[in-house]
């Protein structure tokens, strides 16, 4: 995307971007995927991507590293 911007991104266009990223919502499967794997119920207290791809990680660091 820089090389098509001159190399550099204009305030809106990197808001613009950032909003999407917060605003994303993983579909139902995903969800319910990262949710089960943290031992979490899909109870609707977690469903942005942001939060959710949280918990994947410190799942993931949690299998990997302390257990």
């Amino acid at each position: 995307m820089l090389a098509k911007k001159g190399g550099s991104l204009d305030k809106a266009a990197v808001q613009t971007l950032n909003d999407a990223i917060k605003g994303y919502i993983h579909d139902d499967a995903t969800r319910a995927a990262i949710l089960s794997s943290a031992g979490r119920p899909d109870d609707g207290t977690v469903k942005d991507a942001i939060g959710l791809n949280n918990l994947d990680d410190w799942q993931s660091f949690y299998n990997e590293v302390l257990k």
